[in-house]
């Protein structure tokens, strides 16, 4: 795998390159803006190191989550975090220690042939979408591959604190006034017996 991410321009970064990423990208617990959606040379430049022709994203080994492990956050730039685990059953648990920092509800996404660990790990994350042997940050918002909503915002739920878990469309972003009349001929709710008298026969 590190193989093939190599070939597609990928930077396997060593300990003291990765130090030096982590200065420039974070200043003072902030991402630094700088950085942000800017190509791997302009980074490099900044953090002071030097990277090989090609360079096309930085990969950066990584083991924990949480404030004192950056790189499990949000980065938004050309860098990839890379953990090591050995099944389903950590990598599910991992994803969920980093989602519980940054991402709660957001997405995640599996390489697999599996139907069985495809559900495992959407039962088991706080998350909105699961990717699917696509590529991620694309196929979320929508794509022609997919069936999700074409978006640019991406909603969470409770899981991240916010009101829905849609790939957010216009009509999310607009206030609706409802005007509400009597209709001619009121609804009728049918009966129990009506409703659920298989149900209510058996359980009689």
């Amino acid at each position: 795998m590190l193989g093939r991410l190599k070939a597609q321009g990928g930077h396997i970064l060593n300990a003291g390159e990765k130090a030096k990423l982590q200065d420039v990208l974070w200043i003072d617990g902030v991402l630094n803006a700088k950085v942000v959606a800017q190509p791997p040379e302009a980074i490099a430049g900044m953090a002071g190191f030097e990277i090989p022709e090609g360079t096309k994203f930085f990969i950066v080994p990584e083991t924990g989550a949480g404030p004192d492990f950056p790189f499990s956050g949000e980065k938004l730039t050309v860098t990839m975090a890379l953990y090591r685990v050995k099944d389903i059953d950590e990598a599910i648990a991992k994803t969920n220690e980093i989602q519980s920092y940054q991402g709660q509800g957001h997405s995640c996404g599996i390489y697999s042939t599996s139907d069985a660990n495809i559900m495992k790990l959407a039962y088991a994350t706080k998350t909105s979408r699961v990717m699917v042997n696509q590529p991620q940050a694309a196929s979320n918002s929508g794509n022609l591959w997919n069936g999700m909503r074409q978006t640019f915002s991406l909603g969470c739920g409770s899981w991240g604190g916010n009101g829905t878990n849609n790939n957010i469309t216009w009509r999310d972003l607009i206030n609706e006034t409802w005007v509400s009349r009597p209709l001619a001929t009121p609804k009728t709710l049918p009966s129990d017996e009506v409703l659920f008298g298989d149900v209510i026969e058996k359980l009689g």
